[in-house]
């Protein structure tokens, strides 16, 4: 069965199309003080994550299946943020990144527990204000921040850095509940430093 021009018009008139540009990005449970909010305000380009199911191929008779195993794997997440006057955002970051392996302390590496945050993701209503999609990603930390480009020839434009943070598992309401996986409380005594 075919589908008419009529329908397909009639589905966005009901529905509407959503536009990539409303979104709000919200850090929290940081392990560094962004007294301004800064990083809440200032990403410009962030993706709602996938992920992806691991997967083997299945022979006992007859046709091959391919078929799922495992846990989910989850892909890095690539933030962009605006720089405002002062770099304040390169160098909370670059903070936060120096948390995870000290470079003033001899290069000691951290307690897991000591590094990770937790940010969520909201995709808007056309109206910037409604909330229409929540991803929360959990045991966020930034793996790599990225290089910023200075140029003399560049002029009326605005510095940029970028992101690679890493995460547990994301969760949302619709696909399952925060509950689900590993949580802050469930970490290995070994990434936290407690005795057992």
């Amino acid at each position: 069965m075919g589908y008419s021009v009529t329908e397909f018009t009639s589905k966005i008139a009901t529905h509407g199309l959503h536009s990539p540009n409303k979104y709000r990005v919200e850090f929290s449970s940081l392990p560094i003080t962004d007294s301004f909010g800064l990083l809440n305000f200032m990403p410009e380009t962030v993706s709602i994550a996938g992920r992806q199911v691991q997967s083997t191929m299945n022979l006992t008779y007859g046709v091959r299946r391919e078929v799922a195993y495992g846990a989910p794997v989850y892909n890095p997440l690539s933030i962009t943020f605006l720089c405002t006057g002062k770099l304040r955002e390169k160098k909370l970051l670059d903070e936060w990144n120096n948390l995870c392996v000290n470079a003033s302390n001899g290069f000691d590496v951290a307690y897991y527990e000591n590094y990770i945050g937790t940010m969520i993701l909201y995709g808007l209503d056309r109206d910037g204000k409604s909330e229409v999609y929540k991803q929360t990603f959990e045991e966020v930390w930034p793996k790599s921040v990225n290089s910023i480009e200075l140029n003399h020839t560049t002029q009326n434009n605005t510095s940029r850095v970028s992101v690679e943070f890493v995460y547990a598992y994301w969760t949302t309401s619709q696909s399952h509940p925060r509950s689900a996986g590993a949580t802050n409380s469930q970490i290995d005594p070994l990434f936290t430093g407690e005795t057992t």
